[in-house]
């Protein structure tokens, strides 16, 4: 982000102190320290507190926003605190080695840290700070100047659709959201929780907040969007939401950093890859139970802090460099949800052995998944394998609402076969009043995904109608045929 103006970082605006409340109520002196009554501005300044909200903001925020502030200690913005839990996982248990990976971290790593004024009143001090819009609170941060100014580098380029070739997220394209929309002020506030994972957030964005499972008897909220596909019943717990609706995103590689002839401190990596990978959750918890996952190579490296301490990392494998992943990159129909096929049987959207480096197997071990086996070997309990796959769509066997996955022949070649009956009367038995008047397709899901399964895709009303038609159009044969007899008998009778 291109750094402003030094009149732009600094001009508070008079209108400030007479329209926005923290003005009217409050002198500069009360937040920011200071002697007004000072002419000397040199000494006047003395003491002054550029952000009064950080580190902690109970006596500036919190005299009004007494419960923010006390949750503030457990913002992830504030702390970091899940960053530099997973890089201690790395480091040994040397203190002095433990030490110096602090001081290089609070030098290069931790300065990414926001704050409440660095979130409502101005810029993150790690894009050149400066106030949004003269000194006025903004109860919402505005996105470009406060949530892609850290997050622009993935985040932003792939909500956004900055990325070559990959379109942008469908909350933007078709919804229009803004990060606020789903990252609401109480997960950026903390959850009065110390987490060691981000994903262990009791009020994180979640993509059931908004798209739920239809369940009898249980009302969706206002901004519900049931989720009537099949694969979503199926895959509940066992695949993320990401790993079916998420497209390319960016992996970074390596990380190196240390200071230059002058003292300032630089970083150096490696250019960055768009892709996209499914791997194994590498630590499944209760939050994130699913054993599928999209997963992201992170910017590290054995090297990281080798100007300041040589081998720090000697637990380097002890955690993934490629973990969990969350991209911003959601469609609803994706190469890899094209079809049950397309994910179940190739190794195209998985990362394997070839795209871990040698130096990181171990590390990655638990996160590469078995290669995908073709559909013939996991069907091969079938008679007639290749028939099978040619005519029957995955979603007739492997379906929630039945025995999932079915597999009895005479589920499907008999007289009482799921081909020739709904789903719905498979699960219970319909009256003859309910086969008369449903007008509908007995599997309706087929038609959805634009299948025909012969048998299957039936209408019960026609099927009856078209019987009822056919039986009396017999009777009025067999009665025409009995009324021609009948009379041709009685014309001879006649003649005699």
């Amino acid at each position: 982000m291109a750094p402003l103006e030094p009149y732009e970082r600094l001009f508070v605006d008079s209108d400030f102190l007479e329209e926005d409340v923290h003005g009217k109520m409050l002198s500069c002196e009360k937040c920011h320290g200071g002697n007004p009554k000072d002419n000397n501005w040199k000494t006047a300044h003395k003491g002054v507190i550029k952000d009064p909200s950080y580190p902690d903001p109970s006596e500036a925020c919190g005299v009004c926003h007494r419960e923010i502030s006390k949750r503030n200690s457990t913002s992830l913005h504030i702390r970091l605190l899940p960053y530099k839990n997973k890089m201690h996982i790395r480091v040994g248990s040397d203190k002095e080695v433990r030490d110096k990976v602090k001081k290089a971290m609070d030098t290069h790593c931790m300065g990414c840290h926001s704050s409440c004024g660095q979130c409502h009143v101005s810029r993150p001090n790690s894009v050149g700070g400066g106030l949004v819009e003269g000194h006025f609170f903004k109860k919402t941060p505005p996105v470009e100047t406060n949530c892609t100014s850290c997050h622009g580098s993935r985040m932003e380029k792939e909500y956004f659709g900055k990325n070559k070739g990959v379109p942008a997220d469908v909350h933007h394209t078709k919804g229009r959201f803004k990060c606020t929309d789903c990252h609401r002020g109480d997960e950026m506030h903390g959850s009065g929780k110390e987490h060691f994972d981000r994903y262990e957030v009791t009020n994180r964005a979640r993509c059931e907040d908004c798209h739920q499972e239809v369940t009898p008897g249980k009302p969706l909220s206002d901004k519900s969007k049931p989720l009537k596909h099949p694969a979503h019943a199926i895959h509940k717990d066992k695949v993320s939401c990401q790993t079916c609706h998420s497209v390319s995103y960016k992996h970074c590689y390596n990380c190196h950093v240390g200071k230059d002839k002058h003292g300032d401190p630089y970083f150096k990596t490696e250019p960055s890859v768009m892709g996209f990978k499914i791997g194994f959750n590498p630590k499944p918890t209760k939050e994130r139970p699913e054993r599928y996952v999209t997963v992201r190579h992170i910017p590290i490296s054995r090297g990281l802090f080798d100007f300041y301490v040589k081998d720090a990392l000697t637990n380097f494998d002890k955690a993934p460099t490629w973990k969990m992943a969350t991209p911003h990159t959601i469609q609803l129909k994706t190469p890899q949800n094209k079809d049950c096929v397309t994910c179940h049987t190739s190794n195209d959207f998985y990362l394997t052995e070839k795209d871990v480096r040698p130096e990181e197997m171990q590390s990655n071990k638990d996160v590469v998944p078995s290669p995908r086996c073709p559909p013939a070997v996991l069907h091969n309990w079938l008679p007639r394998v290749s028939l099978h796959l040619k005519n029957v769509d995955c979603i007739t066997c492997h379906n929630t609402l039945l025995r999932s996955p079915i597999k009895d022949c005479n589920q499907c070649h008999s007289q009482k076969s799921i081909l020739l009956k709904g789903v719905a009367i498979v699960e219970e038995e319909c009256s003859w009043k309910d086969m008369v008047t449903r007008l509908e397709f007995t599997n309706k899901e087929l038609m959805e995904r634009k299948d025909y399964i012969i048998g299957c895709n039936r209408i019960l009303a026609l099927d009856i109608m078209s019987i009822f038609i056919l039986v009396l159009t017999f009777v009025v044969c067999v009665i025409h045929g009995a009324v021609r007899v009948i009379t041709t008998r009685r014309k001879g009778k006649s003649r005699v």
